[in-house]
C-alpha cells in the first residue's frame, strides 16, 4: 500500500504530488491519519437474515440417482416410494446422515424429499440408530438451524421430536450429550422471536397475519421440542435444557406423563 508524504504531522506542505489519490485504509490505524487516506467503513452483517444454504452431499446423490426412493403423486398429494421393500436392511448409518444434509434446502424436491426420507427412516427402523449414527447428525442440523429460514427451522424441530420419541425414548436419551450443541441456537432464535413480537405489540406496529402466525407458531414449536426432548431424555434431559435456555420452566411434571398424556399437551405442527 502506498504512504502519502503530508500527513497531519506536517500541515505546510501543500504541495504533495498524491493529494488527490485518495486510498481507503483500516479504521483506527496509522495511515487513518494521513490526508490522502479515506476510513473505510465497516461491514454492516445482518447475522439474523436468511441464509442461502445447499447441503453438501445429498443433492448431488439424488440428481446422480444414489438415493433409494423417489416422489409418488396420489390422489391425497404426493409420497416417497422406496426402491426396497423393508427399510430395516437399509443401511441406516449410511443414508440418514446423508437425508439429514438435505434439511437445509429450500427448493422442491429436496427439501421434501429429505424431510419425508428421515421422518420415514426414524419411524420404521428407529432401532437401528447408534450413537455413532447420532453424532453424525448434529452438524447438518445446526447448518439447517443457522439459515434463519422459519421454514428450515420448523423441519428441523420436527425432526428432533421424532428423533427424541424414536426406539421407544432410547435415542432420546442418547441425544441429551448432544444438547449444547444444538441448543443454544434454538433459544437465541426463540428469544429473537418472542421478542420481536413484543416490540411490535409496544410500538403498535402493523404487521399482516402470515409473519405473525410465523412468530407464534415458531415459538410453539419450539417450546413443545423442548417438552418432548425433557420427557424423553431422561433424568439429565431437564438439567442440560436448563443449562441452555435459562427461561426454560417445567409446565407439568413431565417425568409422570405417558406418551400419549404427552401428545395430548405437545400440538402437532401443521404445515411443514
Amino acid at each position: 500500500m502506498s504512504y502519502c508524504c503530508e500527513t497531519v504531522l506536517k500541515p505546510n506542505i501543500l504541495d504533495c504530488e498524491c493529494s488527490l489519490r485518495k486510498y481507503c485504509v483500516l479504521p483506527f490505524s496509522i495511515q487513518s491519519r494521513q490526508r490522502c487516506s479515506i476510513v473505510c467503513p465497516l461491514i454492516n452483517r445482518n447475522n439474523f437474515k436468511k441464509q442461502i444454504c445447499r447441503s453438501e452431499n445429498f443433492r448431488l446423490f439424488y440428481e446422480r440417482g444414489d438415493l433409494p426412493c423417489t416422489i409418488e403423486h396420489i390422489t391425497k398429494g404426493q409420497r416417497l416410494k422406496w426402491f426396497i421393500n423393508d427399510l430395516e436392511t437399509l443401511n441406516i448409518y449410511y443414508y440418514l446422515p446423508i437425508f439429514t444434509d438435505g434439511l437445509c434446502e429450500t427448493k422442491y424436491p429436496y427439501s421434501f424429499i429429505a424431510l419425508q426420507g428421515i421422518l420415514d427412516l426414524i419411524t420404521r427402523a428407529s432401532h437401528k440408530i447408534d450413537g455413532e449414527t447420532l453424532s453424525k447428525l448434529i452438524v447438518p442440523l445446526k447448518r439447517a438451524l443457522y439459515t434463519n429460514d422459519p421454514i428450515v427451522i420448523s423441519r428441523v424441530l420436527f425432526v428432533l421430536q421424532n428423533l427424541a420419541r424414536g426406539n421407544d425414548g432410547a435415542v432420546g436419551i442418547a441425544l441429551v450429550p448432544y444438547f449444547n450443541q444444538i441448543l443454544p441456537i434454538i433459544n437465541i432464535i426463540r428469544e429473537r422471536n418472542e421478542g420481536k413480537s413484543y416490540r411490535n405489540q409496544k410500538s403498535c406496529k402493523i404487521i399482516d397475519d402470515f409473519e405473525k402466525n410465523i412468530e407464534t407458531n415458531l415459538v410453539r414449536l419450539i417450546n413443545d421440542t423442548l417438552i418432548v426432548l425433557e420427557q424423553f431424555g431422561g433424568q439429565d434431559a431437564f438439567i442440560n435444557i436448563k443449562y441452555s435456555i435459562p427461561t426454560y420452566e417445567q409446565q407439568a411434571d413431565v417425568k409422570q406423563l405417558t406418551s400419549t398424556q404427552i401428545d395430548t399437551i405437545v400440538q402437532p405442527f401443521i404445515g411443514i
